[in-house]
C-alpha cells in the first residue's frame, strides 16, 4: 500500500509510471489525486499524450467550461488550453500554434474509425471509463475501446518498440462495466475489495489493476460538510 500511495496520501504516480504493463486501470474514490497526479507527471516529465473520454459531450463539455487542466494551470502556472481540431480537441499552451500537450478524442466518435495516424503518441489517458448513473451506453463498448487501442498501438511491439502504455481511470461507480465484464475481471475485483487488496497483475504481464481501498484522503474527506451531509450510499460510491 505504501507504493501505491505517495507519503501525503494521494496516488503515487511515479511509482505507477514504473510499472511495465500496458493496460493499467486505476478504480477508485473521488478526489484522491487520479487524474491530476498522471496529467502532472506526463506534463513534467514532457510526455504528449491522448486524453480519451466516452462520449463526446464530455469532450465538448471540456473545450466548454470544464479545462481539465484548470487546476494544473494554477499549481504549475502553466496556460494550458482547449482548441478544437477535426474531431477532436488539441490542448495546447498558451495559444492555438503552442506547443501540443494532448489530444483529446470520444471514444463513441473513434470506435468505427480506421487510419488515424498516432504514432507520435506513446501514452492513453482514459479518464472516467466507468460511466456514472444514467449516461448512455456505448454499442460494444468493449470493443470500440480495443478497436481504437489497437489503432494508436498499431504493429508497434512487432518492430521491437515498447506498446502505447493505457490508463483507464475511473471513480468506483459500479463494478459491473463492459471493461471489467470483457476482461472476466468481476469476480477478481469483488476479491480484492473484500480482502482490501490494492494490486492485481495478469499473467502474461500485460494488464496491471489498482483498487484504491483504504485511501487517507478518503478518510480525511469524510470529515469535510458535504460528507458530513450525505446519504451512507452515496458516501460509499464516493470514498469507500
Amino acid at each position: 500500500m505504501a507504493k501505491i500511495y505517495g507519503p501525503d496520501g494521494w496516488v503515487n504516480w511515479d511509482y505507477i509510471m514504473q510499472q511495465p504493463e500496458s493496460i493499467i486501470s486505476v478504480v477508485g474514490a473521488r478526489g484522491t489525486g487520479k487524474t491530476y497526479g498522471l496529467f502532472k507527471w506526463l506534463i513534467n516529465n514532457r510526455k504528449k499524450f491522448i486524453y480519451l473520454r466516452r462520449m463526446k459531450s464530455q469532450l465538448d463539455e471540456c473545450r466548454r467550461d470544464g479545462n481539465p487542466f484548470k487546476k494544473l494551470n494554477a499549481d504549475l502556472e502553466t496556460d494550458i488550453k482547449p482548441f478544437p481540431a477535426a474531431g477532436s480537441v488539441a490542448f495546447r499552451e498558451k495559444d492555438k500554434d503552442g506547443p501540443l500537450i494532448a489530444v483529446g478524442v470520444a471514444l463513441s466518435v473513434v470506435a468505427n474509425v480506421r487510419g488515424v495516424d498516432y504514432s507520435d503518441f506513446d501514452y492513453i489517458v482514459f479518464d472516467e471509463f466507468i460511466s456514472s448513473e444514467g449516461e448512455r451506453p456505448i454499442r460494444n463498448e468493449f470493443q470500440a475501446f480495443l478497436n481504437f487501442y489497437e489503432t494508436v498501438n498499431r504493429n508497434r511491439e512487432l518492430a521491437g518498440e515498447p506498446a502505447v502504455q493505457c490508463f483507464l481511470l475511473g471513480n468506483a461507480n459500479r463494478l459491473t462495466n463492459p471493461y471489467f465484464s470483457g476482461w472476466g475481471f468481476m469476480r477478481t475485483a469483488l476479491k480484492m475489495l473484500a480482502g482490501h487488496q490494492m494490486v492485481w497483475r495478469s499473467a502474461d504481464g500485460t494488464r496491471l489493476m489498482i483498487m484504491l481501498v483504504d485511501s487517507a484522503i478518503s478518510n480525511r474527506k469524510k470529515q469535510t460538510a458535504l460528507y458530513k451531509n450525505a446519504s451512507r450510499d452515496f458516501m460509499t460510491m464516493a470514498l469507500d
